[in-house]
């Protein structure tokens, strides 16, 4: 779902999944040599132009690809007690679940975009919800209610246009800005059309 956003309106979402009793935010709490820890936590306190991995609960453990086929995944029964996994490179905001499917929601916000000069970036949320069900990896039930909850929220919290010309798309896709942001591209501020 294409979202955007300055930072006063991704406050607005930030509160809103801080309140959602079944989804926390992963973050990371460490990363020495390419070895990041990683942590549930209900709520954040501020969001950074950033990726993040944002855990359906009820959708048990998390599968932490291995890297390795010769080795099994781990799985972490509790990601609020946290966990270490090795990245394949430094700097990363959200952990890699891998064959972990359809997996944790993410949710990518940024504001300073890239294709003009001040322009406002592309943020979004992105799952791959039934994607998988083909090969006996459907998506938990109760997390697809939620990502139509959210959806919800998107639909009642910012005005939805089409995110861009597309002349040879089936369907149209819809981009939700935000209420300052709607603001800030009415004066003038011109919105990326890729993250």
């Amino acid at each position: 779902m294409i979202i955007y956003a300055t930072k006063h309106d991704a406050d607005v979402i930030r509160k809103w999944i801080n309140a959602e009793p079944n989804v926390a935010w992963i973050v990371k709490v460490a990363e020495q040599d390419q070895t990041c820890h990683w942590k549930a936590i209900s709520a954040i306190e501020a969001l950074e132009e950033q990726t993040y991995a944002l855990w359906h609960i009820r959708s048990g453990p998390l599968n932490i690809p291995s890297g390795d086929r010769n080795v099994p995944d781990a799985m972490v029964a509790d990601p609020f007690a946290g966990w270490s996994q090795t990245m394949q490179h430094s700097g990363a905001t959200s952990p890699w679940f891998g064959g972990n499917l359809p997996g944790p929601y993410s949710f990518t916000f940024a504001e300073s975009g890239r294709e003009a000069p001040g322009s406002l970036a592309r943020s979004g949320f992105y799952w791959l919800e039934d994607r998988y069900k083909s090969v006996g990896k459907p998506a938990n039930p109760e997390a697809k209610l939620w990502w139509k909850k959210l959806r919800r929220f998107l639909e009642k919290s910012s005005i939805q246009v089409p995110w861009a010309n597309v002349t040879n798309s089936r369907r149209t896709i819809i981009a939700y800005i935000f209420p300052e942001a709607k603001i800030q591209i009415d004066q003038g501020r011109h919105r990326d059309l890729n993250p």
